[in-house]
């Protein structure tokens, strides 16, 4: 039972996100803003809304400078030194940021302002702390496209970090 339960939440992460229904435009409807965090009132989750590498911009309402590409292990140990409960988010967590909007990221770019900097050639990739059904591979999601992948976990990618 339970891993037929699981392997349904695999194959609805594995599709495109638009197989999952109409488009939709991001507004950052069912988030509470404060500052540098959005607090997801749904979920119980509280995200920093910039990629990790970039910082917070009060006044322009955005994310500026380069976000990091990280390997997981590095992803990992800068949420454990960033402290107050930060962590790389699992692939359940950060599957529930997906938004279908046609055009643009895959994000509501309302709460996550320039996800689009973290495409570094490849699409707007970001590690989740899912270990993938490969040994040694954890899942990414990229908010260009809307889709889900796996790589090893030396691989440079973006992160947003979860509490």
């Amino acid at each position: 039972m339970q891993l037929r339960v699981i392997l349904s939440a695999v194959f609805v992460l594995i599709l495109p996100i638009s197989a999952h229904g109409a488009c939709v435009k991001g507004n950052g409807a069912g988030f509470v803003l404060r500052g540098d965090e959005a607090i997801d009132q749904k979920h119980g989750l509280t995200w920093k809304r910039c990629a990790i590498g970039m910082r917070w911009a009060p006044q322009e309402k955005r994310c500026l400078g380069d976000p990091l590409g990280l390997g997981l292990n590095e992803a990992l140990e800068y949420a454990r030194k960033e402290g107050n409960g930060w962590r790389v988010p699992t692939g359940e967590e950060l599957g529930t940021l997906l938004v279908d909007t046609c055009e643009g990221p895959k994000i509501d770019s309302t709460v996550f302002p320039d996800v689009a900097a973290s495409d570094f050639g490849e699409g707007a990739a970001f590690w989740t702390s899912t270990e993938a059904m490969v040994p040694n591979a954890f899942y990414f999601f990229d908010f260009t496209n809307g889709y889900v992948d796996m790589h090893s976990q030396g691989f440079g990618l973006s992160v947003f970090l979860v509490k």
